[in-house]
């Protein structure tokens, strides 16, 4: 009864945030989502937060935005070795994870390359294009065959440097990276 009741009280609730999400965080200027809304508007710098938007099972995004969404993705986040935390055309851009400890902040959160965000990435790549996105898919996964002898042994870094020759950086086994490509050697058997 108890979860009948939260449904029913939530339910309005979900229906709003959907019918407002998408027109609140569409940019028509970049093609994508915007990183995030507040009170001055769009902040419409590219990063890798809209993946999440289609990631999650009940996506606040209608599906047919999700091939432009990917195009951004494609051309300015992804890497060989991960996703980008920010697209290189942003002035804030630091590719290269170096120098300082503030200098290394900017550049984790302004540039770096995640690993991990690969899964979530292909995940989503399978389900809008399908079973032929797989070469992609493993090309992805064979470019880290090379780190497991060479950086952390058995393991992936926890993040890359944006800019070739997306050197690694940061904890050098890490588990979220390293479970995320496992993921996405599942995702290639399941979507052979």
């Amino acid at each position: 009864k108890k979860t009948g009741k939260f449904v029913k009280t939530w339910t309005p609730v979900r229906d709003l945030a959907r019918a407002n999400y998408q027109p609140l965080f569409w940019n028509d200027e970049n093609g994508c989502l915007a990183d995030y809304v507040d009170n001055a508007g769009q902040h419409r710098e590219v990063r890798p937060n809209q993946l999440y938007a289609l990631w999650v099972k009940y996506s606040p995004i209608d599906e047919e935005l999700a091939p432009a969404i990917l195009r951004v993705i494609d051309a300015e986040l992804l890497t060989a070795r991960g996703i980008r935390t920010l697209s290189p055309r942003d002035n804030r851009y630091k590719g290269v994870y170096e120098g300082s400890q503030t200098e290394r902040d900017l550049a984790y959160h302004g540039g770096s390359a995640r690993p991990w965000l690969l899964a979530p990435y292909v995940d989503v790549c399978f389900r809008v294009k399908g079973p032929s996105f797989g070469k992609k898919a493993e090309w992805l996964v064979e470019g880290f065959f090379d780190d497991l002898n060479k950086h952390g042994v058995g393991a992936f870094a926890e993040l890359y440097d944006g800019d070739p020759p997306h050197e690694p950086h940061g904890a050098i086994s890490s588990a979220l990276s390293t479970a995320s490509l496992l993921e996405i050697y599942r995702l290639m058997e399941k979507n052979k």
